[in-house]
């Protein structure tokens, strides 16, 4: 297996550095985090892994690290040719409880709404998957 540092994750990424490391904290630190990061990127985050689990958790993780969360999603959003909005409308979890772009803008920038709980654990979620395939990508070059 390769040796894959914190220190190449970011400088092989846009991630920011800062939402890499939160995760890797929130993962339970960075040997917990390896662990766990092929399960995350194959099954998704919401299969029950330690500091991802509890609404109590992730929504703490999504309030500390909102600005670098938008930072990544606005970043993907460019890449993929469409909107902020639009690309999180796209996650997994909206594919059967649809959102409407109105609801999830008012959870996202006021953190109010009937959706805010959701959203904001789903935004925890994606940052977790993210550095997760961050991570099993380095290791499959």
């Amino acid at each position: 297996m390769k040796n894959i540092t914190i220190q190449k994750m970011i400088d092989n990424s846009d991630i920011p550095a800062r939402l890499i490391r939160a995760v890797i904290r929130q993962s339970g630190g960075f040997d917990s985090f390896k662990q766990m990061a092929p399960d995350i990127t194959t099954h998704g985050v919401d299969g029950g892994f330690h500091g991802w689990i509890y609404y109590a958790d992730t929504i703490k993780f999504w309030k500390n690290n909102r600005k670098e969360i938008m930072a990544m999603a606005e970043e993907m959003a460019r890449d993929c040719g469409c909107g902020t909005l639009e690309l999180i409308q796209g996650f997994g979890v909206f594919r059967n409880n649809p959102i409407s772009q109105d609801d999830l803008a008012t959870a996202l920038y006021t953190g109010k709404g009937d959706d805010v709980v959701v959203v904001q654990n789903v935004m925890a979620w994606y940052a977790a998957e993210e550095v997760a395939r961050l991570y099993n990508d380095l290791l499959e070059q």
